[in-house]
């Protein structure tokens, strides 16, 4: 008999603010909770808040709030920082227990038979510690591995993006994800925009923003959309799907 198909849903760059004033104009916080209760969370296996909780520099009043929504779900809920997020506070509100290793949130995470890994490029680096670790931990699963980081580890194709706010060590990244050649995908966010890329043998997936979207033709930044977007996957035995969903 084969794996059960594990759904995930992937909610990225939320931004909110300290309380429920309006960021930039948008209801953050209403748009959150539209992907967060969507119909297509309801058969979640585990969701991923993969980046950027709060708007600005780890505003408390974000992690409060995103807390106390997700405290009801019934499955796992895992956190990963972005560049706007702040460790130290961010664990005040979320179970990070294990996963904080000196100054980065970093680990591995098992279910339905299958291993999902998730790495800190909050500073907009990821570490050398981090990759050591990943590249040891790896081998020792037999079958394919998943991994999540708020950013993407390539060029996306999205003008403002790539030439402002791209990945520092992109190239000592994927050196490293070439050499374990059981990592199949990787899920990002950061760029306020869906892309779907091949990066080698290696599928890239970056999320979409609940907050807004930025115009990835553009050279500056550009307001695309301030409707809400997320994402689900589903991880089969011979497939990975990724769906947009948008509000």
């Amino acid at each position: 008999m084969g794996c059960k198909v594990l759904k995930i849903g992937q909610i990225s760059d939320i931004h909110i603010g300290e309380d429920e004033n309006l960021v930039q104009g948008i209801d953050v916080r209403s748009n959150f909770l539209k992907s967060l209760h969507s119909k297509s969370m309801e058969d979640i296996d585990l969701l991923v808040l993969s980046g950027d909780l709060a708007n600005e520099d780890g505003e408390p009043g974000a992690y409060r709030f995103i807390s106390e929504q997700v405290k009801g779900l019934k499955v796992p809920v895992l956190v990963i920082p972005g560049n706007h997020d702040r460790l130290d506070t961010m664990s005040k509100f979320f179970d990070l227990e294990g996963k904080i290793h000196g100054d980065k949130c970093y680990f591995k995470h098992e279910i339905a038979d299958r291993t999902l890994f998730f790495l800190d490029s909050a500073c907009g680096t990821v570490s050398r510690d981090q990759l050591d670790w990943l590249k040891v931990e790896a081998t020792k699963i037999q079958g394919e591995i998943f991994l999540f980081m708020h950013h993407p580890p390539c060029f996306c194709g999205h003008r403002f993006m790539d030439t402002k706010y791209s990945l520092k060590n992109k190239e000592e990244v994927q050196a490293v994800f070439a050499e374990i050649p059981n990592l199949t995908h990787i899920f990002c966010g950061h760029y306020h925009s869906h892309f779907e890329l091949e990066m080698g043998r290696q599928k890239v997936h970056v999320a979409p923003s609940t907050q807004m979207q930025i115009d990835s033709h553009a050279p500056h930044f550009i307001l695309k959309s301030s409707a809400p977007e997320w994402m689900t996957v589903e991880i089969g035995e011979n497939f990975v799907e990724t769906a947009v969903y948008l509000r």
